[in-house]
């Protein structure tokens, strides 16, 4: 089966289709429930008769109009990143956006009311085990009362944002799907998605890799005047948002969002820029495998085997399936399980948004995986990354409600990318070819490299557009020259990088759909290897306290959540640890080699 064909998802645990009448049904049930929602109880959760059971049931309710509101929500926003061409799915996610925003504003109230509650009340009404769920998301909630405006602001940005930066992601997302390459292939012009360009970044062949990643980031450069203005549209809306509510950094969202203080985060980013030489020395290392003086930028993904192995999707998927059930038994079920009921859509073709993702929408509802399977190892390891985040999912649904039920983004990652550590070993523990064991080892420090390092680089320079675009409005060129500035210090003068490349910021997608997302991977790849190396130590009784970690959610702080598992994230050798085996995996692979 060639790059997936066929392998596309099932959305019926959603509705039958775009015109199923349910998908009606629900938006009208939800805007009523909304409406239901106000009159019950606006002015009466901040106050002093406010008692535990009130709250509780308030909570309840919400999340019951949520739930109808979220499903044609996820249906719209799955058939558009499946056909990001139609014109249907266009005007549906459009409509489900707009009338989102028309619930958010009418319940707005709830969140402000709950800030507003007397300290030594809320902690009266906790003591009621009812409340004992919602505990750690009325705590979140409050963590944001010193920056929030009166309802009516709040209501009036949510209404603005509609025509703004929702807007701006809207033209994102639909201007790139509908990007398409001329390229020539073996005196054969073809038509290309950027996935396919992906594809041949990857490519044994030297020219054709760095053909494809010219003709990717040079087509990004060529449309420059509209990243620039979308990107430049975001920092200056995000900048006049952060001053009216009193922000001291365009990062202090984030950290409120992630409840994680911000100078651990600042610790964790500082650790690992004085750690940057240990990718410059893996690049080293790969020049002298593909045998050139140098790297250049369209090498950096480069296979070292340069036999290009195929791996089908029916073999990705029994070898990630195998590495799950390898750990856990359960886990592997679970597993069985996306495959079976086709939460995955795998296949390229036009229209189709490029890249990755796991949808989560409710804990009554799977999450559902996009993938851009081209039949190689890369494809296998998103395969099992995506997958991770599905069981994580799966997991935190079994107790969580709708409102404890999604991991922080700093605990996101942590089911993906331990669940790329269970491949790496299976593969490692099964292979016996030196140059497939340099191959595994190289793609995992990659992999590495690229979560840990370079989303600390991505970060560096994303606040630094938003600290310089604050002040005045910048350029292509502006952005380039921050771009370069911090891709630099990463790489250093390991890498020749194509003239092309300076336009790769435009390229990524964190930037403009959730502002600061990407120290999240830092984050998360840094508590993966202190965990797997936890879980080397104590094999089989290790598995049930991990699987506790990722069926909490987010029902308790990072910090309670991680200490749990026997570590402090504010002592910097808890990030340094992450960086020794990295350092062994870097030894071995130079021993080999």
């Amino acid at each position: 089966m060639e790059k997936a064909q066929g392998i596309t998802w099932d959305l019926s645990a959603l509705y039958s289709s775009d015109t199923d009448p349910k998908i009606e049904q629900d938006i009208e049930t939800a805007q009523k429930l909304a409406q239901d929602f106000k009159q019950k109880y606006h002015g009466k959760i901040s106050g002093s008769a406010c008692d535990a059971t009130l709250l509780l049931n308030a909570l309840q309710d919400y999340e019951n109009l949520l739930a109808h509101i979220y499903r044609p929500y996820a249906m719209a926003s799955l058939l558009f990143s499946g056909d990001g061409r139609s014109d249907t799915y266009k005007a549906f996610i459009a409509r489900v956006q707009e009338l989102y925003t028309k619930i958010n504003n009418t319940t707005l109230f709830f969140s402000l009311e709950i800030q507003k509650i007397e300290d030594e009340h809320l902690q009266k009404m906790l003591t009621d085990e009812r409340l004992k769920p919602y505990s750690h998301h009325l705590h979140s909630l409050r963590l944001f009362t010193p920056y929030t405006l009166s309802e009516r602001e709040e209501q009036l940005i949510n209404h603005k944002n509609l025509t703004g930066k929702t807007a701006f992601v809207n033209l994102f997302n639909e201007f790139t799907s509908s990007f398409e390459w001329q390229f020539e292939i073996d005196g054969e012009t073809k038509t290309m998605t950027e996935s396919d360009l992906r594809q041949l970044v990857r490519s044994a062949d030297a020219e054709l890799r760095r053909r494809a990643k010219a003709a990717l980031d040079g087509k990004y450069g060529e449309n420059a005047l509209i990243f620039t203005n979308i990107f430049g549209n975001l920092i200056r809306d995000h900048a006049g948002e952060m001053e009216l509510r009193g922000y001291d950094s365009p990062i202090q969202p984030s950290y409120l969002r992630n409840d994680v203080p911000g100078e651990v985060v600042e610790t964790m980013m500082r650790v690992t820029a004085e750690h940057y030489h240990l990718a410059r020395s893996y690049y080293t290392i790969k020049a002298r495998l593909l045998g050139v003086p140098r790297l250049a930028g369209s090498d950096l993904y480069a296979p070292i085997d340069t036999s290009e192995t195929k791996i089908p999707f029916e073999q990705g998927k029994e070898l990630v399936l195998d590495s799950f059930t390898a750990f856990s038994a359960e886990f592997g079920s679970i597993m069985q399980r996306a495959f079976d009921e086709r939460w995955i859509d795998a296949e390229i073709r036009p229209g189709k948004r490029g890249g990755a993702f796991c949808h989560g929408i409710l804990p009554s509802v799977h999450p559902y995986v996009l993938l851009n399977y081209v039949d190689n190892l890369d494809s296998v390891y998103t395969m099992a990354h995506e997958l991770g985040h599905a069981l994580h999912d799966v997991l935190s649904a079994e107790k969580q409600t709708l409102l404890t039920y999604h991991p922080p983004l700093v605990l996101a990652e942590t089911a993906s990318v331990f669940a790329e550590m269970l491949l790496t070993k299976k593969l490692l523990r099964e292979e016996t070819d030196q140059k497939r064991r340099i191959q595994i080892i190289a793609s995992k420090l990659e992999d590495f490299f690229g979560t840990i390092s370079r989303q600390t680089m991505y970060t560096y320079f994303e606040l630094d557009a938003h600290l310089e675009g604050a002040k005045r409005r910048l350029s292509a060129e502006d952005f380039s020259r921050l771009w370069l500035k911090r891709r630099d210090e990463m790489y250093g003068d390991v890498v020749d990088f194509l003239p092309e490349e300076k336009w790769f910021w435009a390229v990524i997608p964190h930037f403009i759909h959730t502002r600061f997302y990407c120290y999240a991977y830092t984050f998360g790849a840094l508590l993966v290897l202190a965990l797997y190396d936890q879980y080397e130590k104590e094999g089989e009784p290790f598995v049930p306290k991990y699987r506790a970690l990722l069926a909490a959610g987010d029902s308790d702080t990072p910090e309670n959540l991680i200490r749990s598992m026997g570590m402090d994230f504010r002592d910097e050798n808890f990030w340094r640890g992450g960086f020794r085996v990295i350092s062994d995996l870097l030894d071995e692979l130079q021993a080999l080699v």
